[in-house]
């Protein structure tokens, strides 16, 4: 895959390889341009124009190059480059011939000044050009990577979350058939919504839903002893998240804090936003203290920090805290909307 010639950073990099450029020709021996600022602007613009006429061309040729094989992509790259070259150089030369305050910087020879130009564009290019390509691969590894590392992510709480809900329904089919099949209703629509998902990425109005079902699930099984207080700003239903944020968390706090409880409890889930996306879950403690409950709570929460991290990298953050009668998780995400 060849480097993206549209991007910024494909704007960047040329700009300074041709400053560093001027700067290097403007003290090379042999020269007849009297070093000073002025001359080191001059051909600093010369510099400037070919390589960022020459990135137009690629950025334009793009969509040509993405069909193109690596090596006929490449050999059409570095010989655009080189005709782009040869056509400012020509455009310049002919500039310091017509107009008498550049004849200070006119070449002695019109064809060795074209050769040197092409020369040094060919050396140029070339390390340029195998640079962004390098540095194009090593940015789709990354993402190939992180893609990777969410899937397996992913996958770690799907298994357990169907696990919860299978033996849900297995109670249930003993003591209320309508319940259990309301139940696989439930979990049905929990996982189309997770293995329809085109991508990682999904929006708050669906995170909420599947959550949603997943309390459906519970709520027949724990009947009165669990209840949820949802406080949501609607505004903030098409900001997009990774899948799977908010039902884990909403899992470990009824799994953790509610269903060790005699008498149950609320789970609060608030969802706000202003300059970011704001999401806070709080349950109930359970009445006496369990290492085993604070191990599955830091897991799942290492497990979505992780994946917040390859999503939105240090712009988003979780924390979890507890007092003496609650347990409590913030996340705190860029608003990206659809």
């Amino acid at each position: 895959m060849l480097a993206d010639f549209c991007s910024v950073r494909a704007v960047l990099l040329v700009i300074i390889i041709m400053c560093l450029l001027a700067m290097v020709m403007l003290l090379m021996p042999g020269q007849r341009m009297i070093v000073s600022w002025a001359s080191l602007g001059m051909l600093a613009m010369f510099l400037q124009w070919l390589g960022l006429l020459s990135l137009t061309v690629l950025c334009v040729l793009s969509p040509l190059l993405r069909r193109m094989g690596i090596l006929s992509g490449s050999i059409l790259t570095f010989a655009s480059i080189q005709l782009v070259t040869l056509v400012v150089s020509e455009a310049a030369y002919q500039l310091t011939q017509y107009y008498a305050t550049l004849a200070y910087m006119a070449p002695q020879q019109h064809s060795l000044f074209l050769m040197r130009n092409l020369a040094i564009s060919v050396i140029i290019s070339g390390i340029a050009l195998r640079y962004m390509y390098l540095q194009r691969q090593l940015q789709v590894r990354i993402e190939a990577e992180n893609q990777a590392k969410i899937q397996a992510l992913q996958a770690r709480i799907r298994p357990h979350f169907l696990f919860n809900s299978m033996n849900t329904i297995a109670a249930l089919t003993h003591v209320d058939a309508y319940a259990a099949e309301k139940a696989i209703l439930d979990l049905s629509e929990i996982y189309r919504a997770t293995l329809n998902a085109d991508d990682a990425m999904t929006t708050l109005a669906e995170e909420v839903a599947l959550t949603r079902h997943y309390l459906e699930v519970e709520k027949l099984r724990l009947r009165e002893r669990l209840s949820v207080d949802w406080q949501i700003d609607e505004d903030a239903l098409q900001a997009r998240l990774p899948s799977l944020v908010i039902q884990p968390l909403v899992e470990n706090a009824v799994y953790h804090g509610i269903e060790p409880r005699p008498d149950g409890g609320t789970v609060n889930i608030q969802i706000c936003h202003n300059d970011k996306l704001h999401i806070t879950i709080t349950n109930p403690l359970p009445s006496r203290g369990d290492d085993t409950v604070r191990r599955g709570n830091q897991m799942a929460i290492r497990n979505i920090c992780e994946r917040l991290r390859i999503a939105f990298g240090k712009q988003a953050a979780l924390k979890s805290s507890q007092d003496e009668s609650e347990y409590h998780v913030a996340i705190e995400i860029p608003v990206e909307r659809i």
